[in-house]
């Protein structure tokens, strides 16, 4: 039976034949994964009125660093006129305040406001509940090996503005 597009045999999700080359590839298969998940993210984040894009930013800048839009730009992989776009509307809901970097006047901080915590929290709870689902079918060793795996894959890949020294 195919239900959402997915093939399933008695409620046991089937594997791609092993004619369908492209289920080899593990640069594919983790575009795959990752869809997926932003799919399910988006879907649950509609419950709290929010978009993932509004959440990886909102979860960027409630860490220690002060980041531009340049930064979150590098950051989220996202257009710089997204990220002004997204700003723009945290900015309308009160979300982040714009104030001028004290050593570069032509940049600004992006400053999470109380209520952005407050959305944040909600959302991130929502989003963990997501994740814990996705992952459902890996024990906590598995979960650790593939987070140590992201890790090493990723590591050199990040913008200064977000690494310590």
């Amino acid at each position: 039976m195919a239900r959402s597009g997915n093939a399933e045999r008695n409620g046991t999700p089937s594997r791609p034949r092993e004619d369908f080359l492209i289920a080899e590839r593990s640069g594919y298969l983790l575009h795959k994964a990752a869809l997926l998940l932003v799919e399910d993210v988006e879907k649950a984040l509609e419950t709290v009125g929010m978009r993932s894009r509004y959440f990886f930013v909102l979860a960027s800048l409630a860490g220690g660093p002060e980041l531009s839009q340049q930064d979150l730009s590098r950051l989220l992989n996202l257009d710089p006129t997204t990220v002004v776009t997204v700003i723009d509307e945290m900015e309308r809901n009160q979300h982040v305040e714009r104030r001028r970097n004290p050593v570069d006047r032509r940049r600004y901080n992006l400053i999470l406001t109380d209520s952005a915590r407050a959305a944040l929290a909600e959302a991130d709870a929502v989003v963990t509940e997501v994740e814990s689902a996705f992952f459902g079918m890996l024990d906590d060793d598995e979960r650790r090996v593939l987070r140590k795996m992201l890790d090493r894959m990723l590591a050199g890949r990040w913008p200064a503005s977000v690494c310590s020294d």
